[in-house]
């Protein structure tokens, strides 16, 4: 019931801002006008498909180019936020690029297609070229340091190793940088990827020292006692594994990781 209603409330929110920007233009037709009124009226209502087919009538009658673009980028939240059909979403804040280059919009298009890419649909290639890009913003824009994070993130996991390790650099130089921490957690994983396994446990530590969440220490451990089991360290990789036992979320996976290591020790001995 209450996310029903949180749903119907950020419906009407958006519903209402939505109309205050195209009431902003004052270069459409009063037919034009009733168009927008009738689908800003379906978002309210929660019948986010009947507004979808009411903005496609109003493009067909090919309404003024800021117009355009308003609606473009109401289908495009339509579709990503309120259909949950990201790469469609993504279609549309993408024909906003293509028709202008205002840097107002090429923000807002790029944050929402970054955060879908990268969160949603995991597309890093496209997500490392939108975050590159407003990362490039000058002068930086307010979000850069979660930019530059991301396209680290970005490059981290399509494996790029030398663009990732150039990308990670001045995160981890900067110890103001608001994923300074985290940047040290994305070095870790790009080594262990590469199976560079004391390189990849030399950065969880330094990712451990840095970090105050318990539950990212954990993960972390986790990473860093598989990669001592790879090493043949057996004892390291027990010894951590049964210090996260109770605090890990996956208890069946540790206790069978804790069995095999035993298991792997008491054969050495015979």
């Amino acid at each position: 019931m209450i996310q029903q209603t949180n749903k119907i409330f950020r419906a009407a929110n958006l519903a209402a801002l939505l109309l205050l920007s195209f009431l902003s233009s004052c270069d459409f037709t009063p037919r034009i006008h009733r168009q927008i009124l009738i689908a800003q009226n379906y978002i309210t209502a929660g019948d986010y498909e009947k507004a979808v087919r009411q903005y496609q009538e109003i493009l067909e009658e090919v309404p003024p180019k800021d117009i355009k673009i308003k609606i473009y980028y109401q289908l495009g939240e339509l579709y990503a936020i309120s259909l949950g059909q990201y790469d469609k979403g993504i279609t549309y804040y993408d024909q906003i690029r293509n028709l202008t280059t205002e840097p107002i919009w090429l923000v807002k298009t790029g944050e929402r297609i970054g955060d879908i890419a990268f969160t949603y649909i995991r597309d890093y290639a496209k997500s490392e070229k939108v975050y590159e890009e407003l990362s490039n913003f000058r002068p930086k824009l307010n979000n850069y340091d979660l930019y530059e994070y991301r396209h680290a993130a970005a490059l981290v996991e399509q494996n790029k190793t030398d663009k990732a390790m150039k990308a990670l650099l001045p995160i981890q130089s900067n110890p103001n940088h608001k994923f300074n921490s985290e940047s040290f957690f994305l070095q870790g994983m790009l080594h262990f990827n590469n199976k560079d396994w004391q390189k990849s446990i030399n950065y969880l530590r330094e990712y451990i020292k840095r970090e105050k969440r318990k539950d990212k220490i954990v993960n972390a451990k986790y990473i860093m006692a598989n990669a001592y089991e790879t090493m043949e360290r057996l004892k390291t990789a027990y010894n951590i594994y049964y210090s996260i036992l109770g605090d890990y979320p996956n208890t069946k996976v540790l206790k069978e990781r804790l069995k095999s290591v035993y298991e792997r020790r008491v054969a050495r001995r015979r």
